[in-house]
């Protein structure tokens, strides 16, 4: 497998999986081409924001009468590619998919398999037309943001954190699926990530406590295996409406990490209780963690939280928000 993404194309990729099977020779380059007619032997298919997978996507724009013009998705010419190479492609083509300037959301995974090869010496080829920035994301934009208003919610942030978390309705920008936390890490179950929220091409933090660095596991009354341990200070009692709170630590060695669900807190004795699977190799005195998944702890810029009952997303932006989509 030969893959090499162009820097203008590459740096742009956001949550985006391009799956190959070898032995696929698969090249996007940046090189500049002209639209003039084909040589021998070159065959060329066009994608654009503006096109539409009905016409051929031999031409880089629609033309006068929007009777033909280039594909409108990836797919389409990858399909275009296959028909060819079942339809008798000769050996000696040289196959390019010309990629034009915009975004290109993909609703799923656009995979390449041994049916879209090349031939030795002669590639098919995916790059960004000319000097274009096309963009390929996986994600969906999410709108409808709103200053936060509801009494109940507000009471449970810190107050300088209240005037400037906005909030919206996921159902509203047709998003359903959220994704659910699972034990995970060092050797443990291998389930799909959930969402993520990104902002100005950036992940952003999912609320969590400490901001920064780490907090220290104080003593393990029930021993490495026992399922609890104690904590330091008195933070997490503001936690006590929260509704799955998640725990991501290196609980006994500094190689191995895993993330694990809070089963309850109890804020006299200052301890947390996890279920199973509890931490990789039981908890150890001294060790680190930190607390995510806490509406309470949304105080600062860049970080989010889902309330995953009712489809409410909460999110302080770093920047204003009216310029800067978020996926």
């Amino acid at each position: 497998v030969k893959l090499r993404l162009s820097a203008a194309l590459r740096n742009r990729m956001s949550k985006t999986r391009l799956l190959i099977s070898a032995p696929v020779w698969l090249f996007i380059l940046s090189p500049t081409f002209s639209a003039a007619a084909e040589p021998s032997g070159l065959v060329r298919f066009y994608v654009s924001p503006a096109g539409n997978d009905e016409w051929s996507g031999t031409l880089p724009d629609p033309n006068p009468g929007n009777t033909d013009g280039p594909f409108a998705t990836l797919p389409r010419a990858r399909n275009a590619i296959r028909y060819l190479k079942e339809t008798g492609l000769s050996p000696d083509a040289n196959v390019t998919v010309f990629i034009r300037g915009g975004v290109y959301p993909l609703q799923e995974t656009f995979e390449l398999t041994e049916a879209d090869s090349g031939f030795e010496n002669h590639p098919i080829t995916y790059c960004n037309y000319q000097n274009e920035t096309a963009r390929i994301i996986g994600g969906k934009e999410v709108k409808g943001w709103k200053p936060l208003k509801n009494p109940e919610i507000l009471a449970r942030m810190d107050e300088s954190a209240r005037e400037h978390v906005l909030v919206t309705d996921l159902k509203t920008s047709n998003i359903t699926e959220f994704g659910h936390f699972s034990p995970w890490g060092y050797s443990g179950v291998k389930d799909p990530s959930p969402l993520e929220l990104f902002f100005q091409d950036q992940p952003m933090t999912l609320a969590r406590w400490p901001n920064e660095g780490w907090a220290k596991i104080a003593e393990v009354p029930g021993g490495p295996g026992g399922g609890r341990f104690t904590y330091e200070g008195d933070r997490p009692a503001r936690w006590q409406k929260a509704g799955e709170i998640w725990l991501h630590g290196y609980w006994s060695w500094d190689w191995a990490d895993s993330y694990v669900k809070v089963k309850s807190i109890d804020p006299d004795k200052r301890e947390i209780v996890t279920e199973e699977p509890h931490g990789i190799y039981g908890y150890t005195a001294g060790k680190r963690f930190y607390a995510l998944n806490l509406l309470e702890e949304l105080d600062q810029p860049g970080e989010w939280y889902l309330d995953r009952t009712v489809g409410l997303l909460y999110f302080w932006p770093p920047a204003p928000i009216e310029s800067n989509p978020v996926y």
